[in-house]
């Protein structure tokens, strides 16, 4: 059952047949979830996971599903926590980034291997391979039930000094919340740092780390402006998140619940995650260095701040260091972790789409 409900929502907002069209409010039985999300003042909390539950759901079914909404750090959980809490029922579902479930799933770092991808197409065709071997791995392996995935953009550098290129990332002490973010910032020749997203204003007041990696758009509404100085908006990783349910929690829903949970987790947060990706990403920048195309509503209702923070451009030599990084760091050191099943997985589906090839080293 939960597999075949799964299928359905295979589709990441591009529609699905799950029979709701003719549902009436009073057809749902009442239920009140417990949800968890991400850290406060994140776009994926605040503009997707609240409203979702809070809002979305509640008016769909005319007020018969609601639920709590409490974010990661209000829960006292820690990043590689996050699905075992899962697993072990603290919550009914939770929304967190992806690669929290790297202990239990390494090839879940497939997706987010840094370095390997730059645009929101070719993340589409990536997430489209791979989502069938993950939805196994995340129900056998993590033991949590998959609802659906979505980008939250593209994880550039955000610092507090002054930064000219790529080179003088060297030396700087900076905020990663991946293996293999810390791994390609340390090949850089910068200091990996690993701390919550919601310390890093206050971290880098107190000089306790130079430069952070977030999204554009997510640094911008989180005020990281009012520290940060530059942007340097080589896209490291796009902080795909993951919405899952506890098993046991799953299976004790009303299959006309679990189906409305799927249709609005697919055909409508994982569209806006979707979106935020595709317009937030420019527009974070744009907006952060005050660039005339900045439109500040595209994260609506949460508009983005207009700043005049220094835009440091990623050159063509940059690239080309970028690409060196991937094939002798990042994808060498993903294929040990991953081990020779999930790398010929890889290589198999992502690397055959992106024309590149994993090998432990």
């Amino acid at each position: 059952m939960l597999a075949r409900l799964y299928q359905v929502g295979l589709g990441l907002g591009l529609g699905l047949a799950v029979g709701l069209s003719g549902a009436l409010a009073q057809d749902f039985p009442k239920v009140h979830l417990k949800t968890i999300g991400s850290n406060p003042g994140t776009s994926n909390l605040e503009d997707i996971h609240k409203p979702l539950f809070l809002e979305r759901l509640p008016q769909v079914t005319g007020g018969r599903v609601t639920a709590d909404v409490i974010a990661q750090s209000e829960a006292g959980i820690k990043g590689p926590e996050f699905f075992r809490m899962a697993n072990l029922g603290v919550a009914d579902i939770f929304t967190a980034t992806a690669t929290y479930a790297s202990g239990e799933l390494p090839m879940i770092e497939g997706i987010e291997v840094s370095g390997l991808i730059q645009d929101v197409p070719t993340l589409r065709k990536v997430i489209a391979v791979a989502l069938p071997r993950l939805e196994k791995m995340y129900l056998e392996r993590a033991n949590v039930m998959p609802l659906t995935m979505w980008p939250t953009g593209g994880q550039i550098f955000w610092c507090a000094v002054p930064l000219n290129n790529i080179a003088d990332l060297k030396g700087k002490r900076t905020r990663v919340f991946s293996s293999s973010m810390a791994e390609f910032v340390e090949a850089l020749g910068a200091v990996p740092v690993t701390i919550p997203f919601s310390e890093v204003v206050p971290g880098m007041q107190r000089k306790v780390i130079d430069c952070a990696i977030t999204g554009s758009n997510s640094g911008n509404l989180a005020k990281w402006t009012e520290v940060a100085t530059h942007i340097y908006p080589m896209i490291v990783q796009w902080s795909v998140m993951s919405m899952v349910a506890s098993k046991g929690s799953w299976a004790k829903l009303d299959p006309r619940v679990q189906q409305v949970i799927l249709k609005e987790a697919n055909g409508w947060a994982a569209a806006r995650g979707w979106k935020m990706a595709e317009e937030a990403t420019d527009h974070g920048v744009w907006c952060t260095v005050n660039d005339p195309r900045c439109v500040t509503t595209v994260t609506k209702p949460r508009p983005l701040n207009k700043t005049n923070l220094t835009l440091v451009p990623v050159t063509a030599e940059d690239q080309k260091t970028r690409l060196r990084i991937l094939q002798e760091v990042a994808l060498p050191k993903f294929a040990k972790r991953c081990g020779k099943e999930c790398t010929d997985w890889f290589n198999d589906t992502v690397g055959k789409t992106l024309g590149v090839t994993a090998k432990a080293m």
